[in-house]
Protein backbone atom coordinates (compact mmCIF):
# COMPACT_ATOMS: atom_id res chain seq x y z
CA UNK A 1 0.00 0.00 0.00
CA UNK A 2 1.57 3.07 -1.03
CA UNK A 3 1.69 6.62 1.32
CA UNK A 4 -1.45 7.69 1.88
CA UNK A 5 -3.71 4.51 0.18
CA UNK A 6 -5.60 3.55 3.49
CA UNK A 7 -3.24 1.16 4.83
CA UNK A 8 -4.60 2.03 8.85
CA UNK A 9 -8.03 2.91 8.17
CA UNK A 10 -8.69 -0.36 6.66
CA UNK A 11 -8.34 -1.85 10.29
CA UNK A 12 -10.23 0.97 11.62
CA UNK A 13 -13.98 0.44 13.25
CA UNK A 14 -16.21 2.05 10.81
CA UNK A 15 -18.30 3.20 13.69
CA UNK A 16 -16.44 6.38 13.84
CA UNK A 17 -17.43 7.62 10.24
CA UNK A 18 -21.45 6.09 10.82
CA UNK A 19 -23.19 9.71 11.42
CA UNK A 20 -26.57 9.51 13.37
CA UNK A 21 -29.40 11.04 12.82
CA UNK A 22 -33.30 11.37 11.84
CA UNK A 23 -34.95 9.22 9.17
CA UNK A 24 -36.43 12.45 6.97
CA UNK A 25 -39.97 12.05 4.54
CA UNK A 26 -40.53 14.25 1.80
CA UNK A 27 -44.01 15.27 1.60
CA UNK A 28 -45.71 12.93 4.13
CA UNK A 29 -49.28 12.31 2.55
CA UNK A 30 -47.56 11.58 -0.38
CA UNK A 31 -44.57 9.22 0.67
CA UNK A 32 -47.04 7.62 3.37
CA UNK A 33 -49.04 6.32 0.67
CA UNK A 34 -46.63 5.16 -1.42
CA UNK A 35 -45.25 2.98 1.68
CA UNK A 36 -48.62 1.72 2.27
CA UNK A 37 -48.72 1.12 -1.77
CA UNK A 38 -45.52 -1.38 -0.79
CA UNK A 39 -46.96 -3.06 2.59
CA UNK A 40 -49.97 -3.96 1.18
CA UNK A 41 -48.52 -5.30 -2.21
CA UNK A 42 -49.37 -8.77 -2.70
CA UNK A 43 -45.97 -10.87 -3.30
CA UNK A 44 -47.72 -14.26 -3.99
CA UNK A 45 -46.10 -15.06 -6.80
CA UNK A 46 -43.25 -12.87 -7.12
CA UNK A 47 -40.50 -15.90 -7.06
CA UNK A 48 -39.07 -17.15 -10.13
CA UNK A 49 -39.81 -20.57 -9.23
CA UNK A 50 -42.58 -21.90 -6.34
CA UNK A 51 -39.30 -24.59 -4.83
CA UNK A 52 -37.23 -21.52 -3.94
CA UNK A 53 -36.93 -20.83 -0.10
CA UNK A 54 -40.26 -20.12 1.97
CA UNK A 55 -43.48 -19.09 1.01
CA UNK A 56 -43.11 -15.37 -0.20
CA UNK A 57 -46.61 -15.00 0.56
CA UNK A 58 -46.29 -13.35 3.82
CA UNK A 59 -46.84 -9.96 4.43
CA UNK A 60 -44.20 -7.61 5.26
CA UNK A 61 -45.80 -6.40 8.60
CA UNK A 62 -46.34 -9.83 9.69
CA UNK A 63 -44.84 -11.68 12.48
CA UNK A 64 -43.23 -14.46 10.81
CA UNK A 65 -41.32 -12.11 7.97
CA UNK A 66 -37.67 -10.82 9.44
CA UNK A 67 -36.42 -7.04 8.88
CA UNK A 68 -33.62 -9.32 6.84
CA UNK A 69 -35.91 -11.00 4.77
CA UNK A 70 -37.99 -7.81 3.80
CA UNK A 71 -34.51 -5.92 2.79
CA UNK A 72 -34.38 -8.73 0.85
CA UNK A 73 -37.78 -9.12 -0.68
CA UNK A 74 -37.35 -4.99 -1.69
CA UNK A 75 -34.19 -5.54 -3.16
CA UNK A 76 -33.72 -6.58 -6.69
CA UNK A 77 -32.46 -10.53 -7.68
CA UNK A 78 -32.42 -13.32 -9.97
CA UNK A 79 -34.28 -15.81 -7.76
CA UNK A 80 -37.67 -12.76 -8.35
CA UNK A 81 -39.52 -12.70 -11.44
CA UNK A 82 -39.17 -9.65 -13.65
CA UNK A 83 -41.70 -7.91 -12.94
CA UNK A 84 -41.22 -7.85 -9.50
CA UNK A 85 -37.65 -6.49 -9.93
CA UNK A 86 -38.87 -4.18 -11.77
CA UNK A 87 -41.56 -2.85 -8.87
CA UNK A 88 -38.59 -2.28 -6.55
CA UNK A 89 -36.23 -0.49 -8.68
CA UNK A 90 -38.95 1.96 -9.35
CA UNK A 91 -39.00 2.52 -5.09
CA UNK A 92 -36.88 5.49 -4.53
CA UNK A 93 -34.20 4.97 -1.70
CA UNK A 94 -36.01 7.30 0.91
CA UNK A 95 -39.53 5.63 0.59
CA UNK A 96 -37.40 2.26 1.08
CA UNK A 97 -35.87 3.38 4.31
CA UNK A 98 -38.92 4.69 5.60
CA UNK A 99 -40.16 0.66 5.06
CA UNK A 100 -38.01 -0.91 6.44
CA UNK A 101 -38.02 1.70 9.92
CA UNK A 102 -41.49 1.00 9.73
CA UNK A 103 -40.63 -3.08 9.91
CA UNK A 104 -38.43 -2.34 13.14
CA UNK A 105 -41.06 -0.56 14.76
CA UNK A 106 -43.96 -2.55 14.21
CA UNK A 107 -45.95 -4.44 16.50
CA UNK A 108 -48.55 -6.97 15.98
CA UNK A 109 -50.70 -5.36 18.67
CA UNK A 110 -50.88 -1.88 16.17
CA UNK A 111 -52.38 -4.01 13.16
CA UNK A 112 -53.83 -2.36 10.47
CA UNK A 113 -53.55 1.20 12.41
CA UNK A 114 -49.98 1.50 11.69
CA UNK A 115 -50.13 4.06 10.35
CA UNK A 116 -51.43 6.21 12.71
CA UNK A 117 -47.96 5.42 15.31
CA UNK A 118 -45.90 7.31 12.20
CA UNK A 119 -46.04 11.25 12.53
CA UNK A 120 -44.47 14.68 11.54
CA UNK A 121 -45.41 17.46 13.33
CA UNK A 122 -46.77 20.62 11.94
CA UNK A 123 -43.92 23.92 11.99
CA UNK A 124 -46.08 26.87 10.95
CA UNK A 125 -49.10 25.19 9.62
CA UNK A 126 -46.37 22.54 7.24
CA UNK A 127 -45.55 19.48 7.87
CA UNK A 128 -42.42 18.60 9.05
CA UNK A 129 -40.00 15.88 7.80
CA UNK A 130 -38.58 13.99 10.78
CA UNK A 131 -40.28 10.84 11.03
CA UNK A 132 -41.84 9.97 14.53
CA UNK A 133 -42.95 7.03 16.46
CA UNK A 134 -45.09 7.45 19.13
CA UNK A 135 -44.16 11.03 19.45
CA UNK A 136 -40.49 10.74 19.34
CA UNK A 137 -37.85 10.95 16.71
CA UNK A 138 -36.46 8.24 14.79
CA UNK A 139 -32.97 7.79 14.03
CA UNK A 140 -31.03 6.76 11.25
CA UNK A 141 -28.03 5.54 11.11
CA UNK A 142 -25.51 7.28 8.01
CA UNK A 143 -22.61 6.85 6.33
CA UNK A 144 -20.39 9.70 4.51
CA UNK A 145 -18.87 8.51 1.15
CA UNK A 146 -17.05 11.26 -0.23
CA UNK A 147 -17.98 15.03 -0.85
CA UNK A 148 -20.30 16.85 -3.15
CA UNK A 149 -17.80 18.73 -5.81
CA UNK A 150 -15.95 22.00 -4.57
CA UNK A 151 -18.28 23.02 -2.04
CA UNK A 152 -17.42 20.12 0.74
CA UNK A 153 -20.72 19.06 1.49
CA UNK A 154 -20.53 15.54 3.02
CA UNK A 155 -22.06 12.77 0.50
CA UNK A 156 -24.08 10.72 3.43
CA UNK A 157 -25.93 7.67 2.38
CA UNK A 158 -28.80 5.96 4.79
CA UNK A 159 -27.03 2.35 5.98
CA UNK A 160 -29.52 -0.23 6.22
CA UNK A 161 -31.88 -0.51 9.66
CA UNK A 162 -30.08 -4.39 10.72
CA UNK A 163 -26.19 -2.79 9.84
CA UNK A 164 -23.82 -4.01 12.49
CA UNK A 165 -20.11 -3.12 11.14
CA UNK A 166 -17.61 -5.64 11.31
CA UNK A 167 -15.44 -6.58 14.24
CA UNK A 168 -11.63 -6.42 12.91
CA UNK A 169 -8.67 -7.60 14.47
CA UNK A 170 -5.24 -5.50 12.53
CA UNK A 171 -2.78 -7.95 12.15
CA UNK A 172 0.17 -6.61 10.98
CA UNK A 173 1.13 -2.72 9.32
CA UNK A 174 4.61 -1.79 7.84
CA UNK A 175 6.99 -4.52 8.45
CA UNK A 176 6.39 -8.06 8.07
CA UNK A 177 7.41 -11.50 7.70
CA UNK A 178 5.94 -13.73 5.23
CA UNK A 179 5.84 -17.35 3.59
CA UNK A 180 4.24 -19.40 0.98
CA UNK A 181 3.57 -22.88 2.17
CA UNK A 182 1.37 -25.90 0.24
CA UNK A 183 -2.97 -25.42 1.46
CA UNK A 184 -2.04 -29.19 2.46
CA UNK A 185 0.74 -28.22 5.39
CA UNK A 186 -2.26 -26.29 6.82
CA UNK A 187 -4.50 -27.65 9.17
CA UNK A 188 -8.02 -27.42 9.95
CA UNK A 189 -9.06 -24.27 7.67
CA UNK A 190 -12.38 -24.03 5.99
CA UNK A 191 -12.25 -25.25 2.60
CA UNK A 192 -15.01 -22.92 1.26
CA UNK A 193 -12.60 -20.01 1.87
CA UNK A 194 -9.16 -21.39 1.69
CA UNK A 195 -9.78 -24.62 -0.74
CA UNK A 196 -9.29 -22.79 -4.15
CA UNK A 197 -5.84 -21.48 -3.57
CA UNK A 198 -2.78 -24.32 -4.17
CA UNK A 199 -0.88 -22.67 -1.76
CA UNK A 200 -1.00 -19.81 1.01
CA UNK A 201 0.65 -16.90 2.74
CA UNK A 202 0.96 -16.83 6.25
CA UNK A 203 1.94 -13.28 7.37
CA UNK A 204 4.03 -12.72 10.98
CA UNK A 205 3.96 -8.94 12.62
CA UNK A 206 7.59 -7.68 13.41
CA UNK A 207 6.06 -4.60 15.39
CA UNK A 208 5.30 -3.92 18.95
CA UNK A 209 4.45 0.12 17.80
CA UNK A 210 2.52 1.40 14.37
CA UNK A 211 3.76 4.13 12.42
CA UNK A 212 0.59 5.79 12.12
CA UNK A 213 -0.65 9.04 10.14
CA UNK A 214 -4.33 10.11 11.42
CA UNK A 215 -4.73 12.36 8.49
CA UNK A 216 -8.75 12.41 10.05
CA UNK A 217 -7.68 13.13 13.62
CA UNK A 218 -8.00 17.18 12.22
CA UNK A 219 -11.79 16.40 12.36
CA UNK A 220 -12.39 16.66 15.90
CA UNK A 221 -14.63 13.53 17.59
CA UNK A 222 -14.08 11.87 13.94
CA UNK A 223 -11.04 9.18 14.65
CA UNK A 224 -12.29 8.24 18.25
CA UNK A 225 -9.51 5.07 18.33
CA UNK A 226 -6.58 7.85 17.43
CA UNK A 227 -8.34 10.77 20.13
CA UNK A 228 -8.13 7.80 22.71
CA UNK A 229 -4.45 6.83 21.94
CA UNK A 230 -3.41 10.14 22.32
CA UNK A 231 -4.61 11.28 25.20
CA UNK A 232 -2.67 8.27 26.89
CA UNK A 233 0.39 8.54 28.54
CA UNK A 234 3.98 7.22 27.14
CA UNK A 235 2.82 8.94 23.67
CA UNK A 236 5.66 9.12 21.27
CA UNK A 237 4.62 11.92 18.07
CA UNK A 238 5.69 14.33 15.98
CA UNK A 239 4.61 17.55 13.81
CA UNK A 240 1.69 18.40 16.38
CA UNK A 241 1.78 21.55 17.99
CA UNK A 242 2.86 22.41 21.17
CA UNK A 243 0.24 23.40 23.21
CA UNK A 244 1.46 25.82 26.15
CA UNK A 245 -1.30 25.51 28.93
CA UNK A 246 -2.91 28.40 28.07
CA UNK A 247 -3.11 27.76 24.57
CA UNK A 248 -5.17 24.35 25.78
CA UNK A 249 -7.26 26.42 28.13
CA UNK A 250 -8.49 28.50 25.17
CA UNK A 251 -9.02 25.63 23.17
CA UNK A 252 -10.91 23.75 26.15
CA UNK A 253 -13.27 27.22 26.07
CA UNK A 254 -14.21 27.38 22.26
CA UNK A 255 -17.02 24.66 22.70
CA UNK A 256 -17.82 24.14 19.34
CA UNK A 257 -14.86 22.76 19.22
CA UNK A 258 -14.20 21.19 22.29
CA UNK A 259 -17.53 19.70 22.25
CA UNK A 260 -16.94 17.56 19.41
CA UNK A 261 -14.05 15.43 20.91
CA UNK A 262 -14.37 12.09 22.94
CA UNK A 263 -14.36 11.68 26.41
CA UNK A 264 -10.67 11.15 26.34
CA UNK A 265 -9.52 14.12 24.34
CA UNK A 266 -11.66 16.25 26.49
CA UNK A 267 -10.40 15.26 29.78
CA UNK A 268 -6.60 14.96 28.15
CA UNK A 269 -6.93 18.80 27.37
CA UNK A 270 -8.49 19.82 30.58
CA UNK A 271 -5.60 17.92 32.13
CA UNK A 272 -3.21 20.12 30.07
CA UNK A 273 -4.94 22.99 30.49
CA UNK A 274 -4.81 22.89 34.51
CA UNK A 275 -0.83 22.08 34.00
CA UNK A 276 -1.26 18.17 35.46
CA UNK A 277 0.58 16.21 33.18
CA UNK A 278 4.44 17.84 34.61
CA UNK A 279 8.01 18.34 32.57
CA UNK A 280 7.64 21.61 30.72
CA UNK A 281 4.07 21.76 30.57
CA UNK A 282 3.69 21.61 26.90
CA UNK A 283 1.11 18.95 25.28
CA UNK A 284 -0.93 18.21 22.11
CA UNK A 285 -4.08 17.88 21.26
CA UNK A 286 -5.16 15.43 18.02
CA UNK A 287 -6.59 17.95 15.83
CA UNK A 288 -3.91 20.51 16.15
CA UNK A 289 -1.15 19.53 13.47
CA UNK A 290 1.75 21.38 13.36
CA UNK A 291 1.82 24.41 11.61
CA UNK A 292 4.49 25.17 8.35
CA UNK A 293 4.34 28.33 6.62
CA UNK A 294 1.31 29.08 8.37
CA UNK A 295 -1.07 25.79 7.07
CA UNK A 296 -1.52 22.85 9.11
CA UNK A 297 1.43 20.26 7.90
CA UNK A 298 -0.24 16.92 5.85
CA UNK A 299 2.33 14.57 7.66
CA UNK A 300 1.22 14.09 11.34
CA UNK A 301 2.79 11.21 12.71
CA UNK A 302 2.52 8.91 16.22
CA UNK A 303 3.23 6.02 17.27
CA UNK A 304 0.35 3.34 18.16
CA UNK A 305 0.44 -0.04 20.43
CA UNK A 306 -0.29 -2.72 18.42
CA UNK A 307 -4.20 -3.32 18.67
CA UNK A 308 -4.05 -6.49 19.43
CA UNK A 309 -1.27 -5.56 22.41
CA UNK A 310 -3.73 -3.49 23.62
CA UNK A 311 -7.10 -4.51 22.83
CA UNK A 312 -6.15 -8.45 23.83
CA UNK A 313 -9.91 -9.52 23.86
CA UNK A 314 -10.68 -8.61 20.50
CA UNK A 315 -7.33 -10.91 18.87
CA UNK A 316 -8.99 -13.37 21.81
CA UNK A 317 -12.52 -13.74 20.78
CA UNK A 318 -11.27 -13.29 16.92
CA UNK A 319 -9.17 -16.72 17.35
CA UNK A 320 -11.28 -17.89 19.42
CA UNK A 321 -14.80 -18.05 17.31
CA UNK A 322 -12.29 -19.54 14.20
CA UNK A 323 -11.56 -22.32 16.82
CA UNK A 324 -15.68 -22.53 17.08
CA UNK A 325 -15.78 -22.41 13.27
CA UNK A 326 -13.52 -24.80 12.43
CA UNK A 327 -13.91 -27.31 15.10
CA UNK A 328 -10.01 -26.84 16.10
CA UNK A 329 -9.00 -27.81 19.66
CA UNK A 330 -6.64 -25.77 21.68
CA UNK A 331 -3.65 -28.03 20.72
CA UNK A 332 -3.61 -27.08 17.41
CA UNK A 333 -2.41 -23.96 15.55
CA UNK A 334 -5.05 -21.26 14.40
CA UNK A 335 -3.50 -19.80 11.77
CA UNK A 336 -5.10 -17.10 9.38
CA UNK A 337 -3.41 -17.47 5.57
CA UNK A 338 -4.09 -14.20 3.69
CA UNK A 339 -7.32 -14.18 1.93
CA UNK A 340 -7.50 -10.99 -0.32
CA UNK A 341 -4.84 -8.63 -1.56
CA UNK A 342 -6.02 -5.32 -2.00
CA UNK A 343 -3.46 -3.01 -2.15
CA UNK A 344 -4.17 0.94 -1.03
CA UNK A 345 -3.71 3.61 -4.21
CA UNK A 346 -3.20 7.63 -2.83
CA UNK A 347 -5.28 9.42 -6.42
CA UNK A 348 -4.77 13.00 -6.61
CA UNK A 349 -6.28 15.41 -8.92
CA UNK A 350 -4.84 18.32 -10.62
CA UNK A 351 -2.49 20.20 -8.23
CA UNK A 352 0.40 21.95 -8.12
CA UNK A 353 3.03 22.64 -5.58
CA UNK A 354 5.58 25.67 -5.64
CA UNK A 355 4.19 27.27 -8.73
CA UNK A 356 4.87 23.86 -10.39
CA UNK A 357 1.57 21.83 -11.86
CA UNK A 358 1.10 18.48 -10.84
CA UNK A 359 -0.11 15.74 -12.91
CA UNK A 360 -3.31 14.31 -12.08
CA UNK A 361 -3.11 10.93 -11.09
CA UNK A 362 -6.81 9.47 -9.95
CA UNK A 363 -7.27 6.63 -12.92
CA UNK A 364 -8.54 3.61 -10.35
CA UNK A 365 -11.85 3.04 -9.61
CA UNK A 366 -12.97 2.26 -5.50
CA UNK A 367 -12.03 -1.36 -6.28
CA UNK A 368 -9.72 -2.12 -9.18
CA UNK A 369 -8.45 -5.38 -10.16
CA UNK A 370 -5.28 -5.91 -12.60
CA UNK A 371 -3.76 -8.95 -13.95
CA UNK A 372 -0.66 -10.52 -12.68
CA UNK A 373 1.63 -8.67 -15.32
CA UNK A 374 0.27 -5.48 -15.19
CA UNK A 375 0.06 -5.61 -11.24
CA UNK A 376 3.45 -6.35 -11.05
CA UNK A 377 4.39 -3.11 -12.79
CA UNK A 378 2.40 -1.43 -10.73
CA UNK A 379 4.09 -2.66 -7.77
CA UNK A 380 7.48 -2.09 -9.25
CA UNK A 381 6.96 1.90 -9.51
CA UNK A 382 3.06 2.76 -7.97
CA UNK A 383 3.12 6.41 -9.18
CA UNK A 384 1.41 8.48 -7.07
CA UNK A 385 0.34 11.63 -6.44
CA UNK A 386 1.69 14.35 -4.09
CA UNK A 387 1.78 12.15 -1.02
CA UNK A 388 1.97 13.34 2.42
CA UNK A 389 5.13 11.56 3.11
CA UNK A 390 7.08 12.89 0.21
CA UNK A 391 7.29 16.15 -1.55
CA UNK A 392 5.70 16.28 -5.39
CA UNK A 393 4.60 13.75 -7.42
CA UNK A 394 6.68 10.99 -7.94
CA UNK A 395 7.16 6.59 -7.28
CA UNK A 396 6.13 5.08 -4.23
CA UNK A 397 6.79 1.55 -5.32
CA UNK A 398 9.49 -0.87 -4.51
CA UNK A 399 12.24 1.24 -6.19
CA UNK A 400 11.68 3.96 -3.31
CA UNK A 401 11.98 1.37 -0.67
CA UNK A 402 15.92 1.12 -0.30
CA UNK A 403 15.65 3.34 2.66
CA UNK A 404 13.58 1.29 4.60
CA UNK A 405 14.53 -1.98 3.45
CA UNK A 406 17.70 -4.03 3.96
CA UNK A 407 16.58 -6.46 1.46
CA UNK A 408 16.95 -5.58 -2.31
CA UNK A 409 14.53 -4.41 -4.45
CA UNK A 410 14.77 -7.35 -7.20
CA UNK A 411 14.55 -9.61 -4.37
CA UNK A 412 11.24 -8.26 -3.06
CA UNK A 413 9.69 -8.00 -6.74
CA UNK A 414 10.62 -11.67 -7.38
CA UNK A 415 9.10 -12.83 -4.01
CA UNK A 416 5.81 -11.17 -4.56
CA UNK A 417 5.76 -12.49 -8.61
CA UNK A 418 6.35 -16.73 -7.26
CA UNK A 419 3.90 -16.03 -3.92
CA UNK A 420 0.99 -14.12 -6.55
CA UNK A 421 1.80 -17.43 -8.73
CA UNK A 422 1.97 -19.98 -6.12
CA UNK A 423 -1.22 -19.12 -4.28
CA UNK A 424 -3.12 -18.09 -7.10
CA UNK A 425 -4.24 -14.84 -4.90
CA UNK A 426 -6.03 -11.91 -6.92
CA UNK A 427 -4.89 -8.58 -6.90
CA UNK A 428 -6.76 -5.71 -6.57
CA UNK A 429 -6.38 -2.00 -5.60
CA UNK A 430 -8.55 0.32 -3.65
CA UNK A 431 -9.02 3.55 -4.05
CA UNK A 432 -7.95 7.01 -1.06
CA UNK A 433 -7.96 10.41 -1.76
CA UNK A 434 -10.35 10.87 -5.37
CA UNK A 435 -12.13 9.06 -7.86
CA UNK A 436 -11.22 10.92 -10.93
CA UNK A 437 -10.82 14.60 -10.64
CA UNK A 438 -14.31 15.40 -9.36
CA UNK A 439 -15.27 13.25 -6.35
CA UNK A 440 -13.14 13.38 -3.32
CA UNK A 441 -13.26 10.44 -1.23
CA UNK A 442 -10.61 10.95 1.26
CA UNK A 443 -10.39 7.77 3.13
CA UNK A 444 -14.15 6.64 3.32
CA UNK A 445 -13.43 3.61 0.14
CA UNK A 446 -10.65 2.04 2.58
CA UNK A 447 -12.77 1.86 5.83
CA UNK A 448 -15.48 0.47 3.25
CA UNK A 449 -13.33 -2.22 1.79
CA UNK A 450 -13.03 -4.88 4.82
CA UNK A 451 -16.77 -4.47 5.25
CA UNK A 452 -17.81 -5.51 1.76
CA UNK A 453 -14.90 -7.82 1.57
CA UNK A 454 -15.74 -9.59 4.79
CA UNK A 455 -19.87 -10.01 3.70
CA UNK A 456 -19.05 -11.39 0.08
CA UNK A 457 -18.99 -15.17 0.01
CA UNK A 458 -15.25 -16.34 -1.47
CA UNK A 459 -16.44 -17.10 -4.93
CA UNK A 460 -17.82 -13.14 -5.07
CA UNK A 461 -14.21 -12.34 -4.22
CA UNK A 462 -12.72 -14.45 -7.09
CA UNK A 463 -12.32 -12.59 -9.84
CA UNK A 464 -12.57 -14.80 -13.16
CA UNK A 465 -16.48 -15.25 -11.43
CA UNK A 466 -16.71 -11.09 -11.45
CA UNK A 467 -15.27 -11.04 -14.63
CA UNK A 468 -17.14 -14.66 -16.29
CA UNK A 469 -20.74 -12.56 -14.82
CA UNK A 470 -19.97 -9.22 -15.95
CA UNK A 471 -19.52 -7.42 -12.54
CA UNK A 472 -15.62 -6.11 -13.49
CA UNK A 473 -15.74 -4.04 -16.99
CA UNK A 474 -12.55 -4.06 -18.18
CA UNK A 475 -11.03 -0.49 -18.75
CA UNK A 476 -8.99 -0.39 -22.26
Amino acid sequence: TVSGGGKSEISKSLNDAVIYGPIFIGDYEKDMKAVEEIITHDYSNCRASAKLGSDPSRPILSAGRTLGSVIKLLTPDDMYTKEHNVFVEKIPNHIRAIVFAIKKCYKPEMGANWKSKFTVDMTNGVPGHELKFNGRTMVGSYLRVGFLGSSGARRNFKLRQDFISADKVQMEDDITASVVVPQKYVPGLPKAEYGKYPSLKISQNCEWRLFQRPDDAIIPGYDKQTEKDMSETGLFCSNFEPQTPEQMKELTEQLYFYDLFTSDMQQHMKDAAEGKHGGDNKNICSAKPRLVDGKPTKNPRYLQVRPDVSMPIDRYLAEFGARLYRGIGSDTKCLFPVAGVLGGRRNNPPDELNGVAIRPLCVYNPIHYQELPELLMDYVCCVTGKSPSTTGAGSEGALSKGPFNAIGATADLNNMLVSMILTDYGGFSSAAGWIGPKYKVDHDISLLIPELWCRMTPQERDPKFLIENGYLEKID
